[in-house]
Formats: C-alpha cells, structure tokens, sequence
C-alpha cells in the first residue's frame, strides 16, 4: 500500500512556529492532506466532545469502543505533548484501505539552550542530537539528515506507554505501543532548535506515515509559503494546512 491508497479527513494548510522576541515566525512548515492544528489554549473537555463529533460524523459505521478508544488515545497523547511545551499539535485522521480508523499526532517543540560558541554551528548542534540519542536508546534508528531549511537529527524508536484508567473511567492503566521519529532542527534565526516529534499506534502502516512526515519537513522553511498555491478544498476528503513556530 502506499501513501495514496489513504483517504485523508481535512484539507491542505500551512504552519509557523514564532521563537523570535519580535513575535514573528522562525520557520514555516505545510500540514498535508489529513492533518487538523489544535488550539493549545482549548479546554480539554471541549477538544475531546469535538473530536468525538468529528469521529461520529465521519465513521458513523465503526464501533463505538473503537472511536473511543482512538478519541481517548489521541487526547492523552496531546495533553503529554502541551505538558512538555509544545508551540504546536495537529491530529493526522486517515481511512486507510480496509475502512479502519488510523490516527497519528504531530507537535513541535522549541529547545532554547544556553548559548554558547559551539550553539551557532548548525550542523554541530544536530550532530550533538544525534549522538545524544544514540548514547539513550541505542535500539533506535538515529542519523543526521539535509533538510531544505538546514541540517537536522532524526531519531525512529518504539515506545510502551501507559494511559492512565481514569481517562477511561477505569482503575487500572492501559498499555499501548507506539512508533515515533523525531526530527531536531537547529534554528537559523536564533539559538535553539525546532523538535519535530510524529507518533502513532498504527504500526502497520508505518510506512506511510513515515512518508507523509518526510513531505512536512521538506516543506519546513523560512519562508511563508503561497498558500493559493495550496489545493484547499471544502470536501472532507481533501486535506491540509499550515504551520509556523
């Protein structure tokens, strides 16, 4: 299967993530066809009944335990992410080929540290990352990669979570296995880097997922990108939009 055979629930768009004290944007990023920006700020009890709306409304024909444990799932991994800091979180919704639900969530972190010499050279900064990661988890995929925007460190590794029960209503924790690659991109406009992190549960179609997230930091830029460029449409079966930091 590849990337094409999914069936994605939004439309294009755009990104950016603000570092800078004059609050304008480092760089830009595009979200693909799929992909849907929280807002941060959203109370948490809100997010979930709009997401569960969302699921009813678009898999109307799958089972109530499924959507709730995909809406649950997805809600922990965001509130994880915005507790670690993040600038930025989407949810990635796709039909894949059997009709079954897929979901995969997307944040970026911005990693301001003290600034020395050694912090204006780019490709230092993620080579650093990198071995850093190599040295946590030697079991996972780490290596260094070209970027458009820059050289960045990019790390794929499994991972055992436990959700707790009381999301669910229940006393007891839940396992769940996940799949992530992070993407450290040293900033060109100040010290500091731009942690990229995907993850998702479905590991069967890794593959596509990791090809739908290699297009996202293609696209990461200084500039803001043209989005009448960008094929936006009004179908739920379209998708994508944009991103900053």
């Amino acid at each position: 299967m590849t990337v094409d055979d999914v069936v994605p629930i939004t439309a294009p768009a755009s990104a950016s993530i603000e570092v800078l004290a004059a609050g304008q944007p480092d760089l830009w990023f595009e979200l693909p066809p799929g992909f849907t920006e929280f807002d941060l700020g959203e109370d948490p009890e809100e997010r979930m009944l709009r997401m569960v709306d969302a699921v009813d409304r678009l898999f109307a024909e799958v089972a109530s335990e499924q959507k709730f444990g995909f809406v649950v799932a997805g809600e922990y991994a965001l509130r994880t992410l915005i507790a670690a800091g993040a600038e930025h979180a989407s949810s990635c919704l796709l039909r894949m080929p059997d009709g079954r639900l897929s979901q995969g969530t997307l944040c970026v972190i911005v990693e301001n540290p003290v600034v020395g010499p050694e912090d204006q050279d780019r490709r230092g900064v993620a080579t650093r990352t990198a071995i850093q990661w190599r040295e946590q988890d030697p079991d996972a995929e780490v290596g260094l990669i070209m970027l458009p925007y820059g050289p960045a460190a990019v790390c794929i590794r499994d991972q055992d979570l436990r959700i707790p029960g009381g999301i669910f209503g229940l006393n007891d924790s839940i396992p769940t296995s996940t799949r992530q690659v992070q993407f450290c991109v040293p900033l060109r406009t100040s010290p500091g880097s731009a942690l990229f992190t995907f993850m998702t549960e479905d590991v069967e179609h890794w593959a596509e997922y990791l090809e739908v997230v290699s297009g996202i930091m293609k696209s990461v830029s200084a500039d803001e990108p043209d989005m009448e460029s960008l094929q936006v449409s009004d179908s739920p079966d379209a998708g994508g939009t944009e991103g900053q930091i």
